[in-house]
């Protein structure tokens, strides 16, 4: 006869007030977070301009020098008698020997690529900020929603012992321990609105969401697959296409270019100076040629420079990779381990703790339950919800760092 006027009770309140709910947001999943992040990221944007930029550069770095023109006049102020203004007209073109236009159009390409894999790990950060921002919006919010139905739970058994205290059946000693209890879930859900408040607008602000969206539009993500095999090779198949990897050897080709063009350097160009002389009213031509004689300077300085470079920027990429390989390796065994323990948190413990629970309750509505074991129930109680919905998310995010340790995208 209880649960009818209860039925009733809530009939009549809650009927109401899903009538007065505006319709539901629409809702924001991870994949359109990411996408939007993307798109409205500066950084990404700046990268993505550098990029361009690098590759037009490249495209004329082999262009010829310009040449030079020249107007000279000569005899000015002579005593002899007679003797008149030599003119000159020339142009001078330095004609590159030893491959240097290829070395630098070389050189070129090296940094066009730097500048491609710089935008390439530029949006991976992004997307990996991205991601743990919203997984951590969604943890908070819903961890609201837990302490939230924690303290109306405290709340309605204080409001029974109320009136079990005023009829004489219950001391006043057992309503004041359960009102410092919903005092305390109280304390704890405004700590945690206060944080997920920040955690939402932090991540609006960075994915450009509009300003109408809001937390309880995100979408809890699934479980993401794992692929399966040895973490070790796995690890090592991949590294070449993680960013930190692929800049490393973005890093040693450029090395090797700017060696190349150090060499191009130690072989003395050759110059063309052709044109036009008038003397005495008759006009000749001019021509001749040049080139410097590598006897000093043969550009070692800088070559033998450029070669510990090389060495330098090999042995750095090597470093990378196996620091590489080890994240990656790390980060999957990781993500295995979070997921397992994230699929069996609904069974080993909410089941449990929702049997304790329902269990203290019905005793304390018979009157026959102990305080203590009722707050220490309710406490179990919230505390596996909320332990299963942080292994859940941390589930997700370890998966989605193993995914990016392994050199491919946030989600499948």
């Amino acid at each position: 006869m209880r649960s009818i006027a209860l039925l009733a009770v809530w009939l009549l309140t809650a009927v109401p007030a899903a009538a007065q709910k505006g319709p539901a947001p629409e809702p924001i999943t991870l994949a359109e977070v990411l996408a939007a992040g993307r798109a409205g990221s500066p950084a990404i944007a700046a990268a993505r301009s550098r990029e361009r930029a690098a590759v037009a550069a490249a495209g004329v770095a082999g262009r010829w020098t310009n040449p030079a023109v020249e107007f000279r006049s000569e005899n000015w102020g002579a005593d002899v008698p007679g003797l008149g203004l030599d003119s000159f007209a020339t142009v001078t073109q330095t004609l590159e020997l030893g491959g240097k236009r290829g070395a630098r159009r070389g050189a070129a390409l090296a940094g066009a690529e730097m500048a491609r894999v710089d935008a390439f790990a530029t949006t991976r950060d992004i997307e990996g900020e991205l991601a743990g921002r919203f997984l951590e919006a969604v943890r908070l919010r819903d961890r609201v929603e837990i302490l939230a139905a924690q303290g109306d739970a405290f709340a309605e058994l204080v409001r029974v012992l109320e009136r079990r205290v005023a009829e004489g059946f219950a001391p006043d000693a057992e309503r004041a321990r359960l009102a410092a209890e919903r005092a305390a879930v109280a304390i704890a859900l405004t700590r945690a609105e206060a944080a997920a408040e920040r955690a939402f607008l932090e991540l609006r602000a960075l994915a450009a969401l509009p300003d109408g969206a809001a937390a309880a539009a995100l979408v809890r993500p699934d479980p993401l697959p794992l692929p399966t095999g040895d973490p070790a090779q796995l690890a090592a198949g991949a590294a070449p296409g993680r960013p930190d990897v692929r800049a490393a050897a973005a890093r040693v080709e450029t090395a090797v270019r700017a060696v190349r063009l150090q060499n191009s350097l130690r072989i003395p160009d050759l110059t063309v100076n052709t044109g036009l002389k008038r003397t005495l009213d008759t006009n000749t031509g001019v021509f001749a040629v040049g080139f410097g004689l590598p006897v000093f300077d043969r550009n070692q300085v800088a070559v033998t420079l450029a070669r510990g470079e090389v060495r330098a920027a090999e042995l750095e990429r090597d470093l990378v990779t196996r620091r590489a390989e080890a994240d990656a390796s790390a980060a999957l065994l990781n993500a295995r381990r979070l997921a397992a323990a994230a699929a069996g948190s609904e069974a080993q413990l909410v089941g449990p703790a929702t049997i304790a629970r329902t269990a203290m309750r019905s005793a304390f509505d018979l009157g026959a339950a102990d305080l203590l074991l009722l707050v220490d129930a309710e406490r179990s109680y919230a505390d596996a919800r909320l332990l299963a919905n942080d292994i859940g998310i941390e589930a997700v995010a370890a998966a989605i760092a193993a995914r990016l340790a392994l050199g491919e995208a946030p989600l499948p």
